[in-house]
């Protein structure tokens, strides 16, 4: 619309308002105007019609360069949009750790909880905001695609309808591959997309889901530069990608992805079927544990161990195969994401175990625990002197921390320090986080970083003289200098005194059982004592499962966690008897000369 105006300051104007559909090309602008000052006043009149010519010509020629939203357009943002929500599918099942199983409970409820909100936002009148917050969205890809947008057009409704869709699909794919239930792969996700939106946006799988499978294991399909790449410089890629990954890490991932190029050889990584995954998983499942170290199989070739009968007993367990597929999808996941292969074969492919994860690894018992730390056996093989201090002090701290084995081999002399409570004074604690220039620092996960306040009892055996002793050395700069780091870790040692020598010693020993049952034996026992979840988490270094709690809120106080935590870890092997500890204290003065 375009009018003439003119008001008692006789300053006249021609205004023209911009259509709303149209705004968008002008910055947002609802109109414009043009000073007419210096028009003789006979002249404005046919000044106006003509300038009003030139804007409704202008409008429409801006209109005729516009597309308007057609099926094909609703078809391809939907298809990029089903990429996207499959990516976030991947991404929030990587964050999960599935062999923990109360953080896959964790994750199961926040997706549940999540849903549930969703579909209430649908209900009755909350679906108008809703609706709303999808039209920003919608605003943004369309405007980007410079395709007009008509908010009451049939096509425009039914693309937001199916983007609901989707989101609600998306609840239902991150419960599957969490459950592992090996029911859906990438394409999978695609084909159920087409079934409930009833838009065929991927005619090929259906085609392809109707073809003989008559090709061979080794037959190939051309593919495109990237989907020729061969295993080996992909998989040099995918580790190169991984910032500050452990060395452990590395080597389980490449040990992982060995299985492909020991059985088929460094062929393109596009060449990776569904039918080659299933031949490696079936390798895998009997695949004999300690190949390197038993003379059985250490010198047998990959092709030769497939071709023995392997006992059971000398079979991998059934979590070192679930690891081995779980890398696997994990590379071929990032091979799908960087154009390298189309499908994700391993998607689904681990195994369900019959027993809980918490099964799997026993807590020690109060009577275990007295006869570990019973004076007579612990001061007798621990033989604490110098270059053997670990022996003594990691179990002890194990048992009141529920700290990781190397978290507590890896400590450096100023990772022991003083640190604000609530009131003016100061706690003892251990501070547990990665530090880039001690690359020998690293964290399992990014919930790990954490303060853990000392237990009284590691205080009564003087572990703070112990630490200033240590400091009087001022070469000295860990606590534990006598561990070697080995293969990314410090624990190498430990464990093998603990568990191989020293349980075994006292008949405590089970396959079930070794120094990770002391992390267990901690988070059980404040389980037990009714202490609530969160406060766990915290001490342990467990996620939180709540994107709230792990990403915005700050730690606890270590005077709270103490309180919460710490100072409840008392074991007691009945109602009035506790676990003498400070039988074992020793005069460090003397032994630290």
């Amino acid at each position: 619309m375009s009018n003439y105006n003119s008001n008692l300051s006789n300053k006249s104007y021609f205004r023209s308002i911009i259509p709303k559909d149209l705004r968008g090309n002008f910055e947002g602008k609802d109109e414009f105007r043009l000073s007419l000052r210096y028009v003789i006043n006979g002249d404005t009149k046919i000044l106006c019609l003509k300038l009003k010519e030139i804007t409704d010509k202008l409008f429409t020629e801006i209109r005729e360069g516009m597309e308007y939203l057609s099926l094909d357009d609703i078809k391809e943002i939907l298809r990029i949009e089903v990429r996207k929500q499959i990516k976030h599918t991947q991404h929030y099942y990587l964050g999960t750790n599935v062999f923990d199983e109360e953080q896959t409970i964790q994750s199961l409820e926040i997706v549940s909880s999540r849903e549930t909100k969703m579909k209430e936002e649908l209900y009755g009148e909350n679906i108008k905001e809703y609706e709303k917050e999808l039209d920003k969205k919608l605003d943004g890809i369309l405007s980007s695609l410079d395709i007009e947008i008509e908010t009451n057009s049939i096509n425009y409704k039914n693309l937001r309808r199916q983007f609901i869709q989707l989101y609600l699909l998306r609840f239902d794919w991150i419960r599957t591959l969490i459950k592992e239930t090996g029911k859906f792969d990438e394409d999978d996700f695609r084909r159920e997309v087409d079934t409930k939106l009833g838009m065929s946006l991927f005619p090929d799988l259906q085609t392809q889901t109707d073809l003989p499978q008559s090709h061979s294991v080794g037959s190939t399909t051309p593919h495109n530069s990237l989907q020729s790449t061969p295993i080996s410089k992909g998989l040099d890629l995918f580790i190169g990608e991984k910032e500050d990954i452990r060395d452990k890490t590395e080597d389980e991932i490449r040990n992982s992805v060995k299985f492909l190029t020991e059985c088929f050889g460094d062929i393109p990584i596009g060449d990776i079927t569904k039918q080659k995954s299933n031949i490696i998983k079936s390798h895998i499942k009997n695949f004999p544990k300690n190949r390197t170290k038993n003379p059985k199989y250490r010198d047998k070739d990959f092709h030769s161990l497939m071709k023995m009968e392997i006992p059971q007993k000398d079979i991998i367990h059934l979590t070192t195969i679930n690891k081995h597929l779980g890398h696997l999808s994990s590379f071929m996941i990032w091979c799908v994401n960087n154009g390298y292969c189309n499908t994700n074969p391993f998607t689904g492919m681990k195994i369900k175990q019959k027993k809980s994860v918490r099964d799997e690894r026993d807590r020690f018992t109060e009577q275990e625990l007295k006869e570990m730390f019973s004076k007579q056996n612990y001061l007798h093989y621990t033989k604490v002197e110098k270059d053997s201090y670990y022996r003594y002090w990691v179990p002890l701290i194990g048992v009141f921390t529920g700290m990781r084995e190397n978290e507590i081999c890896s400590l450096y002399l100023d990772n022991v320090r003083e640190i604000s409570g609530n009131q003016r004074s100061k706690r003892w604690c251990f501070d547990i986080l990665a530090e880039p220039n001690r690359p020998d620092k690293r964290l399992k996960t990014q919930s790990s970083r954490r303060i853990v306040p000392i237990h009284d009892t590691l205080l009564d055996l003087g572990f703070i003289d112990f630490i200033n002793l240590l400091k009087k050395d001022t070469k000295r700069k860990r606590v534990f200098e006598e561990l070697d780091y080995r293969e990314g870790t410090y624990g190498r040692s430990i464990s093998r005194f603990w568990n191989n020598r020293y349980l075994p010693l006292l008949g405590i020993k089970t396959d079930k059982n070794g120094f990770h049952s002391f992390r267990h034996s901690v988070i059980d026992h404040l389980k037990q004592l009714g202490v609530e979840p969160h406060f766990i988490n915290e001490l342990v270094g467990h996620s939180q499962g709540n994107i709230d709690l792990d990403r915005y809120g700050k730690r606890y106080n270590p005077d709270i966690l103490y309180n919460k935590c710490v100072k409840r870890i008392v074991y007691q092997t009945s109602n009035t008897r506790g676990i003498d500890f400070l039988s074992l204290k020793l005069d460090w003065k003397k032994i630290i000369v």
